[in-house]
């Protein structure tokens, strides 16, 4: 039996070969989503828009993420419904915008590439929903700094 042991979140189904017959590095597929993510943290305006706090969580966060996979990020939100509303339709262009590039690096479609899931203090003070990710002893969220306003 043969094995060939690399690297979590590098994908290695054809190696591809410059020109110059040297091997190229394979695409990091999870790290310049999660470089995304950071991206998005720091641009939110975080005050106007009710986030408290935002995390990385998945295959990204767990540096597996392949050309089809999506970046979940997890929002502890407060703030009134219009202020979901404005903060989810501000996602939604990261999340379109994101798709178009991933498309542009691997030839995979899709309509977004953001999988987000709020969790409000409730399901925090609860642990309910995802709020469980949130410094789990286990596979727990990865916190994304956020910009000072």
């Amino acid at each position: 039996a043969v094995a060939c042991f690399c690297d979590p979140g590098i994908v290695t189904p054809k190696v591809p070969v410059a020109a110059s017959g040297q091997l190229e590095q394979p695409i990091q597929y999870w790290l310049w989503r999660k470089q995304m993510a950071e991206r998005i943290a720091r641009d939110v305006d975080h005050e106007k828009l009710g986030v408290q706090a935002m995390y990385l969580i998945g295959s990204v966060k767990n540096a597996i993420a392949g050309s089809a996979s999506d970046i979940d990020l997890l929002i502890h939100f407060t703030g009134p419904q219009e202020k979901r509303a404005e903060l989810m339709n501000w996602l939604d262009g990261w999340s379109r915008c994101l798709a178009e590039v991933n498309y542009h690096k691997t030839g995979y479609k899709t309509d977004g590439l953001l999988d987000v899931h709020i969790v409000t203090d409730e399901d925090l003070a609860n642990r309910s929903s995802f709020a469980v990710k949130i410094g789990a002893v286990t596979d727990a969220a990865y916190e994304l700094p956020l910009s000072k306003n």
